[in-house]
């Protein structure tokens, strides 16, 4: 004989399955009056479905109402198939309280005060659905199968990702959540999304969840100032993995040498990072040896580093520490105008930008028997000092006009390798210039690199041991 509840949530199954979720709500709304609370909450696959549906209509707060409704708790003795619905209703709330897009997963590698710690306040009140994602995790952690770890997969990508968007990411919270889920649950397989910039779709391989882990756990240890931690995660992690993504080997690498420094080690801390340098050429790198020399006395190396560092590309903008930097190692070589010059433009780029300006600045500045130098004279600072920063390399004198953010028109010349790694060439620009380049098989113009393909492109300028190459380079 037909058990009608069981024909009533097979129904409502069925519906679903058509992505008929609209028709599934109302079939339950129609006939649920033939059966008791106490009959609809003991069937879990009624109840998944009914999760299910609501979470596909939006209907986040109604699904959790649902649930109080028919007394069903999410605890130890829930069943894997309502736990697994609602993780996904926790994780579809939290995307939609988070606004988070489709693109949650690709990570970017440009530099955002990476590995500054944080002086941010750490006890934010949690969000309702923090809380819930907390206690869930442990939970679903014990159910063993596909279904349940892709539910973790996406909370814990979402929630961590999520986070660190943020202006003020809560590195306490990430940590927490990092703890409540072990390294070795997490898979090392690598996923292929297809991403489409400028009406071009290429194949992007994604971290891991196990590299992901490592990655957002060593940097909140490194944001919290739990460097012996923070010290031993990234080095596990660089022993841990062959192939690493979006530089996290740099980045660990990098977090090696910070800890080292903050734990008294600033020897080591130096030899790792020179390291770090020979393989990713970037001015934050260089100018936390400048800083490293300067703490152990040596001015020469100190000034040198951060020379490299202010000449480096980048915004002047994110510079504004590395100009205070230059102005204190100046003044400890008795250049006391040029000492005054740097604090001031310093100074003036966090008033165009409506920063704060800091004690140690305004201290600075105070100690100088010079006139105040006025905002509308800016632009003339930031000239003077930038061809006085480029007389310190003859190459990149010729290059330093091309530094501020400006693009450059040219052809590509000649092509030296197209591979699986990627290709290299020459570019020719303004006349008879020529310059390297290298783009990674990722770039968006690697599918139309020719001779003779017009570009346009900004220059990278020459370091101690690299010369000047151009980069970002887009078809013209």
């Amino acid at each position: 004989m037909p058990n009608p509840l069981i024909e009533f949530s097979q129904a409502i199954l069925k519906l679903n399955k058509e992505k008929k979720f609209n028709d599934a709500l109302k079939h339950f709304k129609d006939n649920k009056i033939q059966f008791t609370a106490e009959q609809i909450a003991s069937n879990e696959y009624l109840i998944s479905a009914m999760i299910t549906a609501l979470r596909q209509t939006g209907n986040f707060d109604n699904a959790f109402r649902f649930l109080e409704l028919y007394n069903i708790n999410i605890d130890e003795n829930a069943k894997e198939i309502i736990l697994t619905a609602y993780g996904w209703l926790l994780y579809s709330k939290f995307k939609a309280e988070n606004k988070l897009n489709e693109n949650l997963h690709i990570e970017s590698e440009i530099f955002d005060d990476e590995d500054i710690i944080s002086d941010t306040n750490h006890h934010f009140n949690k969000s309702e659905i923090i809380q819930k994602i907390e206690v869930f995790l442990p939970l679903i952690l014990k159910v063993n199968n596909d279904f349940a770890y892709s539910v973790v997969s996406n909370l814990f990508t979402s929630v961590l990702k999520a986070e660190k968007k943020k202006p003020n990411a809560n590195w306490k919270l990430v940590n927490e959540i990092c703890d409540l889920i072990s390294p070795d649950y997490l898979h090392t397989d690598c996923r292929t999304i297809d991403v489409e910039r400028k009406g071009l779709v290429k194949a992007m391989e994604l971290a891991s969840d196990k590299e992901n882990w490592f990655a957002y756990k060593s940097k909140a240890l490194m944001k919290l100032g739990m460097f012996q931690e923070c010290y031993e995660i990234s080095k596990q992690a660089l022993e841990l993995f062959e192939v690493f993504h979006y530089s996290n080997d740099i980045w660990f690498a990098r977090r090696i040498a910070l800890s080292k420094k903050n734990m008294g080690n600033s020897s080591d801390a130096i030899s790792e990072l020179l390291q770090v340098l020979r393989r990713k050429k970037e001015w934050f790198i260089q100018k936390e040896l400048a800083v490293l020399y300067q703490e152990a006395g040596d001015i020469d190396k100190a000034f040198n580093y951060g020379i490299l560092a202010i000449n480096n590309f980048g915004d002047l903008e994110y510079k504004v520490d590395l100009l205070f930097l230059l102005g204190e190692l100046l003044k400890s070589k008795n250049e006391v105008d040029l000492s005054f010059k740097h604090f001031s433009l310093s100074h003036l780029v966090r008033k165009k930008e409506e920063w704060s300006i800091p004690a140690k600045l305004q201290s600075a500045l105070s100690q100088f028997a010079k006139p105040t130098i006025p905002f509308e004279d800016l632009s003339v600072l930031k000239k003077e000092l930038r061809n006085y920063w480029a007389s310190f390399n003859p190459q990149q004198h010729c290059t330093s006009i091309h530094t501020a953010n400006s693009l450059l028109s040219g052809r590509i010349d000649k092509i030296l390798h197209n591979d699986e790694k990627g290709a290299d060439g020459f570019i020719k620009y303004d006349g008879n210039k020529s310059i390297y380049f290298r783009v990674n098989k990722t770039e968006e113009i690697i599918v139309k690199l020719s001779i003779g393909l017009e570009v346009i492109f900004k220059i990278l300028p020459a370091t101690e041991d690299k010369k000047a190459k151009a980069i970002q380079i887009k078809v013209k």
